[in-house]
């Protein structure tokens, strides 16, 4: 989409409530969409083989873990952090010099310029080597019998000096030019490689690992959650280390692992806004709001809080919000324009981490505006939606442009786009956009070869295809809904496992069976192979869940109500009448929490009375049938 500097007008609310009558297994009205709109999507009678996505935790371990022993080197028979001063002096005999105050000996060694030991406890602290003359780095490298180890180049803060570091030997390569500027040699004598002038020996400690987390980041999540969880074992009280595990284990769906990180990175440091906004969202994935709602609150009650924390803050509240009540819900897009307002002040920061953290709020924002329009009862959705999806598609490639790290973000706005799709009176053909995924998803994947990293993005858009999936089936195009239910369950399936800690993971894959079973319900008629599929989806959607943007009272009541019409159809009456009524006490519980209108009973409360009517239940078939009546009018009562 081209970037575009107005922002959307809000669609209009609906004067009057519009009643949502479960439509999940019966065939849509036709839609005035004209005919040029709707290109068909092409069946694929067979689906290209996948590499198994299994066990993708387990098999990104052994792809990255480091099997190298953890262990400072050993110098001329003293060992930084084990050996004490006295077996220095009965070793090494008397130094050239001593500095007491500063506890350091410096020796004179053969072929070595000069070596200092600093020593704290009477235990030596780090041996520093300064070599006669420099040494190119592979040679070092083999001396010191480093190789395989994987290394962070670091720089002071004028980039005039730099170091190669090596966190499981703690010994740092100091380089006579930037790593980044040498040219290594390939057998041409012209070429050079960085040459080695000093070598400092450490005693093994967290920092180094956070140096190569860091360096590492979100490309390679196995080592980075590996480096992280290094630095935790050697210092406890690393309240960054325990941040950034937090966000790497809540993006690959691991919340509650991810919210006690996150926790324990505010209690060692309650006053970073950053760490308690990344609690948040963790509180908020595990479905726990109220927590949430109040952590939110002290970020925008802080008198510290920076204006950035202040809007993304807001942005949180507006998500929870939407998760409400109708009364809260309303609430919802007010909050998301007021954290867009802040958040545009600076999104042309000269700064570039408040630049980017200012684009990313805004793209949250217009997404999620886009969802509540597509989900709620506003006039225009079909013109109001695509502006909002418009404006972050420009916000997410202007960011991409200038950062190919946010690449992701893509891939995010285009399966907010196909979630927005599925709300909207008149369904897109959603090709473009799972071609923008899947695209998107390659490349990310070539780029990022990890798999615990591009589990992610596999689930993402796996996600984008259940979409698809729903969108094709309201367009009643058979063959294509098919094809992207297979290949969401192919992507889904197998990555659940791993995102078994969410508490709407075993919904989505219930509502993905039953996506599937209702195109052969509704399109084919056949009930028998729509039951197959209900068979797996009502193990998991009778499960109680709670509100979150996956999980939607409406549609997991009628879900459960449409499948008890295929297993009447199939003469399961009992199964049928099972699944209807727990379909209709989910819609009851969201009818009482304000989250539904009462007109959403009508049909389920029909449905009810017609079953009981021909099994012989007279009482109960009259009892639904008065509540249907009610409901149809907008009441309901028990």
């Amino acid at each position: 989409a081209k970037f575009s500097q107005l922002v959307p007008e809000l669609a209009d609310p609906q004067p009057t409530e519009v009643s949502v009558e479960p439509d999940l297994a019966v065939i849509p009205e036709p839609t005035t969409i004209t005919p040029e709109r709707i290109v068909p999507v092409t069946p694929t009678e067979e689906l290209p083989e996948e590499e198994p996505l299994a066990e993708v935790a387990q098999e990104s371990k052994s792809q990255n873990e480091e099997t190298f022993e953890i262990e400072s080197v050993t110098f001329h028979g003293i060992t930084p952090g084990i050996s004490l001063l006295s077996e220095v002096l009965s070793d090494w005999g008397n130094p050239l010099t001593e500095d007491k105050i500063a506890g350091t000996l410096t020796y004179k060694l053969d072929g070595l310029e000069s070596v200092e030991l600093k020593v704290a406890h009477e235990r030596v602290q780090t041996i520093s080597i300064i070599l006669d003359k420099p040494t190119p780095v592979s040679e070092m490298i083999e001396s010191l019998e480093l190789e395989g180890l994987r290394t962070v180049d670091i720089s002071d803060a004028k980039k005039s000096q730099y170091a190669r570091v090596f966190p499981e030997r703690a010994v740092v390569l100091t380089l006579s030019e930037s790593p980044d500027t040498a040219i290594v040699s390939d057998g041409d004598s012209s070429a050079t490689e960085p040459q080695v002038s000093e070598i400092l020996l450490q005693t093994v400690g967290a920092e180094p690992f956070l140096l190569r987390a860091r360096d590492t980041g979100a490309g390679n999540l196995s080592r980075s959650i590996a480096d992280l969880e290094r630095v935790v074992e050697l210092e406890r009280n690393s309240a960054e280390a325990k941040f950034l595990l937090a966000g790497y284990h809540l993006s690959v769906g691991r919340a509650i692992t991810a919210e006690r990180y996150a926790a324990e990175a505010v209690e060692l440091e309650p006053g970073n806004h950053e760490y308690r906004l990344q609690w948040t969202k963790c509180l908020s994935r595990l479905a726990k709001y109220d927590q949430a709602v109040a952590e939110s609150r002290r970020v925008l009650e802080s008198t510290t809080s920076t204006p950035l924390d202040k809007s993304q803050a807001l942005e949180e509240m507006a998500q929870l919000a939407s998760l409400g009540s109708k009364e809260v819900a309303r609430r919802s897009i007010p909050l998301h324009s007021r954290a867009i307002e802040i958040a545009d002040k600076y999104s042309n920061s000269d700064d570039r981490q408040t630049r980017q953290r200012a684009q990313g709020i805004l793209i949250d924002s217009h997404l999620a505006i886009a969802a509540q329009i597509a989900q709620g009862n506003f006039q225009d959705k079909n013109q109001a939606v695509p502006q909002w999806i418009e404006r972050a598609s420009g916000l997410a490639e202007a960011l991409i442009e200038e950062d190919s790290t946010q690449l992701p973000r893509r891939l995010q706005v285009a399966v907010s786009a196909l979630a927005a799709a599925v709300g909207l009176e008149k369904p897109i053909n959603p090709r473009l956009w799972i071609e923008e995924a899947e695209e998107t998803v390659k490349f990310l994947e070539a780029e990022f070869p990890d798999r615990l990293t591009c589990s992610q993005y596999d689930w993402q858009l796996g996600l984008a295809y259940l979409y698809a999936a729903d969108i094709e089936h309201l367009r009643s195009q058979v063959a294509s809904a098919k094809k992207f239910g297979k290949l969401a369950e192919r992507k889904l399936s197998e990555l659940s496992r791993q995102r078994d800690e969410l508490p709407d993971t075993g919904y989505t894959m219930g509502r993905l069976y039953f996506q599937i079973g209702a195109v052969y319900a509704v399109h084919e008629k056949d009930h028998v192979a729509a039951c197959k599929w209900y068979d797996q989806a009502a193990e998991l959607l009778l499960n109680p869940v709670p509100v979150t943007t996956l999980s939607v009272p409406q549609q997991h009541g009628d879900a459960l109500v449409s499948m008890g019409v295929s297993y009447w159809r199939s003469d399961d009456q009992q199964r049928a009448v099972e699944l209807t009524l727990a379909g209709v006490e989910l819609i009851e519980q969201a009818v009482d929490a304000e989250l539904l209108g009462a007109s959403s009973l009508s049909v389920p409360y029909g449905n009810l009375s017609a079953m009981y009517q021909a099994l012989g239940k007279t009482e109960p078939a009259a009892r639904y049938e008065q509540l249907a009546r009610k409901a149809t009018g907008g009441q309901y009562s028990e």
